[in-house]
């Protein structure tokens, strides 16, 4: 059972832990939107989470800490998948504003 104590603790961890999260996905964000500054930030997230990918034996019950290191990899995964479609969503966007422009800069 829980305490009134222990939901807030848990809601304010939750809070931090989405705070976090927004933060690397807009800095991630920002590095896919300059690639050419952030090509090894990159390319170490990826390889930490394709290290845990089908690093286990199917057959073995999962201790903790491999457990953890799935969780970690899945998390990673899904920061950088979402940090790709906002960077995508973002040049889109702002290339859609750049064609609705004529020569001078004004819009049409």
């Amino acid at each position: 059972m829980q305490t009134d104590n222990s939901m807030i603790d848990g809601q304010v961890i939750e809070g931090r832990l989405n705070a976090h999260r927004e933060i690397l996905i807009s800095l991630l964000t920002s590095a896919l939107l300059r690639p050419e500054s952030t090509l090894q930030l990159l390319r170490s997230l990826e390889e930490e989470v394709l290290m845990h990918d089908g690093a286990e034996d199917p057959g073995l019950t999962p201790s903790a800490g491999i457990a953890r290191a799935g969780e970690k990899s899945e998390e990673i995964r899904h920061i950088l998948e979402t940090a790709k479609a906002r960077a995508d969503a973002l040049s889109r966007q702002a290339q859609a504003q750049h064609g609705s422009r004529d020569e001078t800069g004004e819009d049409r």
